[in-house]
């Protein structure tokens, strides 16, 4: 699709913002354990020993969020520093905050979950933004909000990047115009917001790896490279890679 088609369609989605109500089927862990993989199960099982999925998972979690939220409880779980000091969180990219239930049990703080294709509407005629509110409401202090990261002043003590776009081709997967393809003006605006000793934990494709790194080192950012992200929990085929950024 040639960019000029995908900015109308990104420009139409945007300017059609009414939605449907965000009608899901939720799950409780109980009905999620089977769906998952033997070791997926001990593990979702020890972390469910740790924090509180229950309730306010189970009141906004579909089968996918689950498994989406989960498989993020986990990686922040294992990876994540300790000691961070207050504030709140960001994620970027959130899509239709399906995550928010594992950064908010991962990092008990308000977060925020932004999206700039937020309007993005379903076969239900729901919207990502409509998913991402039912299930911010699920969570003291968070919020979704509908725009771009360059638009929102932080201050923010933790943020959590899956998936940024380093390159045209996943821009255009998702039909996105080109001109959102800013990697470096959205990465310093995201590093100057974070707190002192506030840290920024990215998660890439395995294939990204060195688009990363060279972005990285284009910016003069130290990042601490986590290899592979393996978890029992992952809903991905596809190996994905970590970084954690530590603002000193």
């Amino acid at each position: 699709m040639s960019d000029w088609l995908r900015e109308l369609g990104f420009r139409a989605r945007s300017a059609l913002r009414w939605s449907l109500p965000a009608w899901k089927r939720t799950r409780t862990l109980t009905q999620v354990l089977p769906r998952l993989s033997p070791e997926g199960r001990v593990r979702a099982e020890a972390l469910a020993a740790r924090h509180d999925l229950a309730a306010a998972w189970s009141a906004c979690c579909s089968l996918t969020d689950w498994r989406e939220s989960l498989y993020v409880l986990d990686l922040l779980d294992r990876h994540l520093p300790g000691g961070l000091p207050e504030g709140r969180g960001l994620d970027v990219g959130a899509k239709n905050g399906a995550t928010l239930p594992g950064l908010a049990t991962a990092q008990p703080r308000g977060w925020d979950a932004v999206e700039l294709d937020a309007h993005r509407r379903y076969l239900s005629g729901a919207t990502r933004r409509a998913h991402g509110e039912r299930m911010a409401r699920s969570f003291a202090g968070c919020r979704f909000i509908a725009g771009d990261v360059r638009g929102l002043e932080g201050p923010w003590a933790v943020v959590t990047w899956l998936l940024p776009f380093l390159s045209e081709w996943p821009v255009a997967a998702w039909g996105l115009p080109r001109r959102v393809l800013a990697p470096a003006e959205l990465l310093r605006h995201v590093l100057e917001r974070l707190v002192p000793g506030g840290c920024l934990f990215i998660v890439n494709q395995a294939e990204e790896v060195e688009l990363q790194r060279s972005l990285l080192e284009e910016l003069g950012i130290s990042a601490r490279a986590l290899g592979v992200l393996d978890s029992p929990l992952s809903p991905y085929q596809r190996e994905r890679v970590g970084w954690l950024i530590r603002r000193g």
